[in-house]
């Protein structure tokens, strides 16, 4: 009976949306006796997870500790026991679970100990309690994370593991300061520490006995390994090629050609085994030719390095693992080895490696008949970039965590701390939407005028329709820590769903759990950003209830000194606007505003702006500050953009000869074709000043709903030669500088990036009057009218028929100055701290 309510409990569970397995259990106690182990994403009991492993279940003062490991697939489970059979262990003390499984989030949400040599999947958020150890299965050699051409965005999942991590091993100063501080961006900020104490999996390869070796090689053959204890081992151990590790490749004619070129040049004294990255296993066990030859994924290499007499690799990180124990040889075969170091470029130069680097099959089986090459470069390298894989690393791991020993050997490095020691402010920003917009347009320009040296800057964002993700990294600094958002938050779907109502209804409406969602938001801070802490926090984007949610007071874990929120427009005029076109944006501004109590600051673009804003918007603020920041000019970035040819952007060549017609005076515009930008009054505009027999033309570069109306409207006044609709123009900038004057005719505004642009290439700004534009056109940049149709025709007229003199933005200054009020919008010379609660909004 009781065996089939626990069947029928996990038919259940099989049919409930994974959200809620992992609800349940991150509700449920923790098991803090409880180690969980996970290898490469199931693939067996490897690498340094089971070195640890085996150092646990063997410590007597430690045999309280129950284990748990994550292996994949029903055949490599089967073998896994059959492995822990013939050491004495059973279900008793071993549990072994699929990955991402029922059971997988189980022991995910509640084990004490947490041990990985990669990632945690998306749904994994540390819980307080946790212990997270995460041992990397590699010494990079070959470029990583933000070292190459857009790794940031796909290192994003390894860094949140890293964020989340209490401990972090090493396998010494090099991997220390080039991988964890520099390539993924952990200097200054991780909350975890690096323990330099070696890597455990290299422990085996170091004084390993006869017996021991003879357990390898019958453990190899039980697998199906062809192997005869009479002959030397060459092993052969490429990494993966490709250009992403998502999508990772195999040259299986080169591998081919190189096994059956050893084979036959190096003799009946040689076997060769090959060993494939993890990511290229399944592709190089379909390849005909390697039968008895290639290594099985749950075997540890390190075993098999133990019992190898000779190492060919190319640029894996492998080579470090090979520097322990008695001085293997090593040769590189790297036949693609220009197109290679062009795509993944490597840490330290391929001359210096310590052996021969070789181009051909034919130079690689030299190399190795001739016992290698550089034997004295092997040991420098040893002493340099493994000095701590002497074969008591595990020792030290599990002293350092379990015992509370610190190391005698190597060091614990606080990640916290900077390499120059200094202490700077850490700011966290919310991106918004990274849409091709004016806010995503006044962050980039904003990150390019900090002095990121003084500050810490950490990006944040979710998935967006129209986003723009690539575009922005690449427009953003290296120094910029880029943490988009990874998976989707947990909890109920039950609890899910408020988050639903908050968009909805607001924080101020009873059926909203302000403080359920907040519960739920803690626990996602920490799956997005661990215990990391900031001194600022600022939603840039301002238009998202959840993002506001998140980014505000009483969510991130600690002390933060202000939490801002940024306003980029007259927000309520904006709400009355999309309103009437029944706009989700306009609902869900009007739930941010019952948010903005829970913010220290409300930040306007301009001083103009926040007194609109003040004055409307006063009533949601509760104790939060107006302030205000004018948005800062890039100006190198925009110039340089400015620069591309006009014949390089794929307009139509009407366009560009509309740009280039001397006898033609142009207005161009650019922004989202909308009811609030009101294109509709430039081209009624136009036509009356083709009608009074003035040459215009007119340039709208954008997208939006209204792009097939304004078309018709063109149409109706027979415009088509004289106004012309782009599109998105992906680079704006040179048709903004070749045009005699830039046009906005909003109704409404912040303080437009657009404007700022246009200033900063010296075109002259026709705007409309709306409520904020005081102190956005500096005198004698431009003209500000009225907000209707005839103002601005006869502006334009005017424009024409005068060719007036216009000043020149002095860019310096107005920067120097909006740096200035953004430092004193957030407080960044504060030094007293908000309190960690916030204001009462809504309902609990």
């Amino acid at each position: 009976m009781r065996l089939q309510r626990a069947m029928g409990v996990l038919r259940r569970a099989g049919r409930l949306p994974r959200s809620e397995w992992v609800a349940h259990w991150r509700a449920r106690p923790l098991e803090s006796d409880t180690v969980l182990y996970e290898a490469t994403f199931g693939a067996g009991l490897l690498d340094s997870p089971l070195a640890i492993f085996n150092h646990l279940v063997a410590a007597p003062d430690l045999a309280h500790l129950r284990h748990v490991w994550v292996v994949a697939d029903d055949g490599r489970r089967q073998q896994a026991r059959e492995h822990l059979s013939t050491l004495g262990l059973d279900d008793s003390r071993v549990r072994l679970v699929g990955y991402r499984t029922a059971a997988y989030f189980r022991h995910l949400a509640t084990a004490g100990y947490l041990v990985n040599n990669s990632t945690f999947p998306a749904e994994f958020g540390k819980r307080p309690g946790q212990i997270y150890i995460n041992t990397w299965h590699g010494t990079p050699l070959k470029a990583m994370g933000y070292d190459i051409p857009g790794g940031a965005l796909g290192a994003a999942n390894i860094i949140r593991n890293f964020l989340a991590a209490d401990h972090l091993l090493s396998s010494g100063p090099y991997m220390t300061d080039t991988m964890y501080r520099r390539a993924y961006r952990l200097a200054g900020i991780a909350p975890g520490s690096v323990l330099e104490v070696g890597m455990p999996r290299t422990d085996v390869q170091v004084d390993t006995t006869d017996p021991e070796r003879a357990a390898i090689r019958r453990r190899l053959r039980a697998y199906g390994v062809t192997l005869d204890p009479r002959r030397r081992l060459v092993l052969v151990a490429p990494t993966w090629r490709g250009e992403a590790f998502a999508d990772p490749r195999l040259d299986a004619e080169d591998l081919l050609e190189l096994v059956t070129c050893l084979q036959a040049e190096l003799g009946e004294e040689w076997q060769v085994l090959v060993k494939a990255h993890p990511v290229v296993q399944a592709q190089t066990q379909a390849l005909t030719g390697l039968e008895g030859m290639l290594v099985p994924a749950d075997v540890p290499v390190n075993e098999v390095l133990a019992i190898t007499d000779h190492l060919v690799t190319d640029y894996s990180s492998i080579l470090f693992d090979a520097l322990a124990g008695a001085g293997l040889p090593i040769t590189f075969h790297v036949p693609d080895r220009e197109l290679y170091e062009r795509t993944r470029p490597l840490y330290l130069p391929a001359e210096d490696l310590p052996g021969r680097v070789c181009t051909t099959a034919h130079q690689t089986a030299a190399d190795v008949l001739a016992g290698g090459e550089r034997a004295d470069v092997r040991h420098d390298w040893a002493a340099r970039y493994a000095p701590f894989d002497d074969g008591q690393a595990t020792q030290r791991v599990v002293d350092a965590i379990w015992r509370g020993t610190e190391p005698s050997v190597g060091r614990r490095v606080p990640l916290a701390e900077r390499a120059d020691g200094r202490r700077v402010p850490r700011i966290l920003i919310h991106a918004g939407s990274l849409q091709r917009n004016g806010v995503t347009s006044s962050l980039i320009a904003l990150l390019g005028q900090l002095d990121l040296d003084a500050l810490d800057i950490s990006l944040a964002w979710g998935p967006a329709r129209d986003a723009d993700p690539d575009a922005f990294a690449e427009a953003v600094d290296e120094r910029v820590r880029l943490l988009p958002r990874v998976g989707a938050p947990g909890g109920s779907q039950r609890v899910l769903g408020f988050r639903h109502l908050l968009e909805r209804l607001g924080a101020d409406h009873p059926a909203v759990p302000v403080g359920a969602l907040v519960r739920l938001l803690r626990d996602e801070w920490v799956r997005c950003f661990g215990s990391t802490q900031f001194d600022h926090v600022i939603d840039f984007g301002g238009y998202s209830p959840y993002w506001a949610l998140l980014m505000s007071r009483g969510v991130a874990p600690g002390d933060v000194r202000t939490h801002s929120m940024w306003l980029h427009n007259d927000l309520a005029a904006e709400v009355a606007s999309t309103a009437e076109h029944g706009s989700k944006r306009a609902r869900h501004l009007e739930q941010v505003f019952s948010l903005y109590r829970r913010y220290d600051r409300l930040v306007s673009v301009s001083q103009s702006l926040a007194r609109v804003n003040e004055q409307s918007l006063v009533r949601y603020a509760g104790g939060a500050q107006f302030r205000s920041a004018r948005n800062v000019i890039d100006a190198r970035r925009v110039r340089s953009l400015a620069r591309v040819p006009l014949d390089d952007l794929g307009l139509a060549a009407e366009v560009v000869a509309a740009l280039r017609d001397e006898a033609t005076v142009s207005f161009v515009t650019a922004g989202r074709l909308t009811p609030t930008k009101n294109h509709a009054r430039l081209v009624r505009a136009a036509a009356a000043a083709r009608a009074a027999g003035h040459e215009v033309a007119v340039v709208i570069m954008g997208s939006g709903p209204l792009e097939e109306e304004l078309r018709s409207l063109v149409g109706e006044l027979g415009l088509e030669r004289s106004v012309h609709l782009t599109g998105q123009v992906a680079n704006p900038f040179p048709v903004i500088a070749a045009a005699d004057y830039f046009a906005l005719t909003s109704e409404h505004e912040g303080l437009p990036m657009v404007i700022l642009e246009a200033l900063a290439l010296s075109t002259p700004v026709l705007t409309t009057a709306f409520s904020s534009v005081e102190g956005v056109v500096p005198p004698g940049c431009g003209i500000v009218v009225d907000r209707d149709d005839a103002a601005v025709g006869r502006a334009m007229m005017d424009l024409v028929s005068r060719r007036p003199e216009f000043s020149t933005l002095d860019v310096d200054a107005y920067n120097a100055t909006a740096l200035q009020e953004f430092a004193e919008a957030i407080g960044l010379g504060d030094t007293t701290r908000t309190p960690h609660e916030p204001r009462p909004t809504g309902h609990m």
